[in-house]
């Protein structure tokens, strides 16, 4: 407790209790960044995996192809009911339904980081190996084109979405301390 007069406290008194407080800041910045780095990763996996599924719904009601769009460049990621004009996947004429920016979600992008691919899968520069023009095409009979896609935060926190071609199941993995 501060030994207070009734004119204030000494200067040291003060100086040791904004050392003490430093310390603990110090200690807890980190311990927040990284959970908030933890939430906003998972945060992204699951708006991924949610637009993956409302497109599997889609094309089944709608009995039309419906994508899921990988941009590297501008971190989107978009649910897509047609291809426009120009009859391709992923490009400027597409009829976008809902779209986010992973970048918006604590600067997430695509790529593998320090992790590297996930041992036997494909592997493509920017993170997305769905070939079909980095998209996801789903179909009326509850089929897709497979691949994976990566999110990563930092050089080693990167997680990454298997899509298989007939299975609804989304796999997810992550990358802890360079392993998967």
């Amino acid at each position: 407790m501060l030994n207070c007069t009734k004119t204030g406290c000494s200067l040291v008194e003060l100086v040791v209790v904004i050392l003490i407080m430093s310390i603990l800041v110090a200690i807890a910045v980190p311990v927040v960044a990284t959970y908030h780095g933890n939430c906003a990763i998972r945060l992204a996996t699951c708006e991924v995996c949610d637009i993956i599924r409302e497109a599997r719904a889609l094309a089944l009601t709608s009995n039309n192809p419906i994508a899921v769009t990988f941009a590297p460049v501008t971190t989107a990621v978009s649910l897509v009911s047609d291809r426009g004009g120009d009859g391709r996947w992923n490009t400027a004429d597409d009829s976008v339904i809902r779209s986010f920016k992973l970048s918006n979600k604590a600067g997430i992008h695509f790529g593998y980081g320090n992790c590297g691919p996930v041992p036997g899968l494909a592997n493509e520069a920017d993170g997305i190996t769905f070939q079909t023009n980095n998209s996801m095409v789903c179909n009326q009979e509850m089929s897709s084109n497979a691949g994976t896609v990566y999110l990563m935060l930092c050089d080693s926190r990167v997680t990454a979405l298997t899509v298989n071609s007939t299975n609804p199941k989304i796999t997810i993995r992550e990358c802890r301390c360079g392993q998967w």
